[in-house]
């Protein structure tokens, strides 16, 4: 039975989620997964993703705004994926035009290695465009690597729509979504979290 995580997979629905917002003790946590996804990639799919230099202070400037949360699998278990939802995207990437459109921008997403093919991070993925919505905004975007078309074709299964690459940056291919409320998704927040708006 293929994974939800798995293009064309039919695998059970994914579990429930409990989203908190990140504290500066997850940084470490953060970094690890960083390092980890980017071994997997470059032997999954020989991609240099996220192998670049590290950048501690703005991972820390993220969570201090608010914008990172992590998700568990029960309300006091361990993190087992995170992302960050930011309110304006890159002038380098996103036109004047596109930048007007009431939106929100996914950045930083990653699973731990040991819950990957459960469809957690497509559900996370959900959660922020639940909150993108319910912030007003039209729709949720993200950048992907321009020479990782494994990562690119799994955006396009889970439904977003590629918008264009950018020549000459790495991280260059533009999908966006609609922003959809999705008031039964199984995502249950823990505490407040204050996305930056």
């Amino acid at each position: 039975m293929k994974s939800l995580d798995t293009p064309g997979g039919t695998a059970a629905p994914p579990p429930v989620l409990y989203v908190r917002a990140a504290v500066p003790g997850d940084a470490e946590l953060l970094a690890r997964w960083r390092r980890e996804a980017a071994a997997w990639v470059a032997l999954r799919h020989g991609n240099a993703q996220w192998s670049g230099p590290d950048r501690p202070e703005r991972r820390l400037r993220l969570i201090a705004r608010g914008a990172t949360v992590l998700a568990q699998l029960e309300p006091d278990g361990p993190a087992v994926a995170t992302c960050t939802v930011c309110p304006r995207g890159s002038r380098r990437r996103w036109t004047d035009e596109e930048r007007a459109v009431p939106a929100r921008y996914l950045r930083k997403s990653a699973v731990d290695r040991a819950h990957a093919g459960r469809g957690i991070g497509r559900l996370l993925h959900e959660w922020a465009g639940h909150r993108a919505a319910a912030a007003g905004a039209a729709v949720l975007r993200l950048d992907a690597r321009s020479d990782n078309p494994g990562l690119q074709g799994y955006y396009r299964d889970c439904g977003w729509r590629h918008v264009r690459t950018v020549p000459g940056m790495a991280s260059g291919a533009l999908f966006e979504t609609p922003a959809l409320l999705r008031p039964g998704l199984p995502v249950l927040e823990l505490g407040e979290i204050r996305l930056p708006g």
